[in-house]
């Protein structure tokens, strides 16, 4: 009779601890594909005494991207947000310069919704970009959304 209950528990706790193992590699599984459907977030910044500019890109795709783009001005204490999807823009390829004046080729996106905003990524090596802006009244005129200087990716 011990026997026979030994064997029945044995039983029990193999078949608990098998499940338990297929529900852990199902959840990784799932989770695997939740961070494969979600695209790459990319964050640069600009940084001085008065201004820090972050824009928080995900490339959905190589024609679009998600941004949100933040402007805060540190001595006014006063901050702007923008965000929305912006579209590769076709054409020849744009070239912008770095402070020491070394030319690179930038991939550039534009956003048309509430203003005109064109975020211009380095073509190479994605480490830099420069947003330039046009009628955009959203923000104070202390919180510019255009870059003051290159932004870093962090």
């Amino acid at each position: 009779m011990k026997a026979i209950k030994l064997i029945l528990c044995l039983f029990i706790c193999a078949s608990c601890i098998s499940q338990t193992s297929q529900d852990n590699l199902s959840s990784k599984n799932d989770a695997k594909s939740d961070v494969d459907k979600k695209p790459m977030s990319t964050v640069y910044v600009f940084e001085n005494e008065t201004l820090k500019q972050t824009v928080e890109l995900s490339f959905f795709n190589e024609k679009e991207i998600a941004f949100k783009l933040i402007s805060q001005n540190k001595k006014e204490k006063q901050y702007a947000q923008i965000e929305g999807i912006a579209k590769m823009r076709g054409g020849d390829v744009e070239i912008d310069e770095d402070a020491e004046g070394n030319a690179y080729p930038v991939d550039e996106f534009i956003y048309e919704k509430n203003c005109w905003l064109a975020f211009r990524i380095d073509r190479n090596t994605k480490a830099r970009m420069r947003v330039n802006e046009t009628n955009c009244n959203l923000h104070s005129q202390y919180c510019p959304f255009a870059s003051v200087g290159l932004l870093i990716k962090q």
